[in-house]
């Protein structure tokens, strides 16, 4: 059986998005609560290193304790998703996303999951309906890892903005503060 792994660069995106997008004695608390280990192998991963899934659970949990309004949690965790897709989507997948089509990208996303993280969790895809304006996704196999849909969103949502050149909206069921990580969440990122 494959170990549950992340790459590096969601641990180290974790920690800069923390520092950037909260006032700094609020990142301060978030950071300085998670565990010594956490810190040090998000602090100094390398972007495509297979890291523990267990850190970045403890990332992600930090960062939806930065409030307890489901909806500004949401927001919290889609915002980190697009901080991480960004520096992918013009990093390495620069000359992917050069070429691709949304059609294609929608076939390729669970490739694209894939290539992030390691383990029972997948991500399916349809593509059927892109001429309508909208990629239906389903993640499974996320029981545990708290939070990842909503941040995985962020990432498809910011991807797909830079495809179309217009900013999607997305949609999500199975998710909340109390499901933190349920066993399926169904979602849509749209576009008119």
């Amino acid at each position: 059986m494959m170990a549950d792994e992340v790459r590096g660069h969601w641990l180290g995106g974790a920690l800069e998005f923390a520092e950037i997008h909260y006032p700094a004695d609020v990142a301060r608390r978030l950071l300085d609560g998670l565990p010594r280990e956490v810190k040090q192998s998000a602090g100094h991963a390398e972007p495509a290193a297979w890291c523990p899934r267990a850190h970045h659970v403890e990332l992600l949990r930090a960062i939806a304790s930065a409030s307890r309004d489901e909806g500004r949690v949401f927001d919290d965790l889609l915002a980190y998703g697009q901080f991480v897709g960004k520096k992918t989507v013009d990093g390495v997948l620069k000359p992917f996303m050069a070429i691709v089509s949304p059609k294609l990208f929608a076939r390729k996303l669970p490739e694209l999951w894939a290539r992030d993280h390691r383990g029972e969790s997948k991500l399916e895809s349809e593509f059927a309906q892109i001429d309508e304006g909208r990629i239906p996704i389903r993640f499974t196999g996320i029981r545990g890892y708290d939070h990842v849909g909503v941040a995985a969103l962020g990432w498809i949502k910011i991807a797909v903005g830079s495809l179309v050149g217009k900013t999607p909206q997305v949609k999500q069921a199975g998710w909340s503060l109390r499901h933190a990580s349920p066993s399926e969440m169904v979602c849509e990122v749209s576009w008119s």
